[in-house]
């Protein structure tokens, strides 16, 4: 009887060649879950600064207006001091990508035990979109867009 890997049947790109493939844009719809084995430490560690990083998100939206200029710089400072990633980040910043994404996927599966626990998930991660979305550059959100297969107009001002 003969096995074949999940890496001989081309299932993980990274461990052959670009890992960026996984992340090709720092902004991500979550569409797929991660399939990597990690660490019971690693696990732990990504929760916990993901639940902090929306913890943060949530006090600030109860002390600012949201997407206000207080509100954005006050978060951007929040976040900074984190260490979690934000913002529109490098083309080769894979670590902070893969963080990001298991981490949301980690507290979606913790959030996912009431309708009180989901509401609150999908509000504090949707104003984390929001905000990393409005800090994206115009060619940065058209790459976004194009990633997501989402097409528009933009509309000249």
């Amino acid at each position: 009887m003969q096995f074949s890997s999940a890496q001989a049947r081309g299932k993980h790109p990274w461990l052959s060649g670009d890992r960026r493939q996984l992340y090709p844009h720092s902004l991500q719809f979550y569409l797929e879950p991660p399939t990597e084995n990690i660490s019971l430490v690693e696990f732990e560690s990504l929760a916990i600064d993901r639940l902090k990083l929306l913890k943060t998100v949530e006090n600030l939206g109860v002390s600012y207006v949201k997407n206000g200029d207080q509100y954005n710089s006050k978060l951007e400072s929040e976040l900074r001091k984190l260490k979690f990633p934000y913002k529109a980040l490098t083309d080769d910043d894979y670590e902070a990508r893969r963080k990001d994404h298991i981490s949301h996927f980690i507290l979606r599966l913790a959030y996912c035990q009431s309708e009180e626990l989901r509401r609150w998930f999908l509000q504090q991660e949707m104003d984390l979109f929001r905000y990393r979305f409005s800090q994206l550059t115009d060619s940065l959100m058209q790459k976004f867009m194009e990633h997501v297969d989402l097409s528009f107009e933009a509309l000249k001002t």
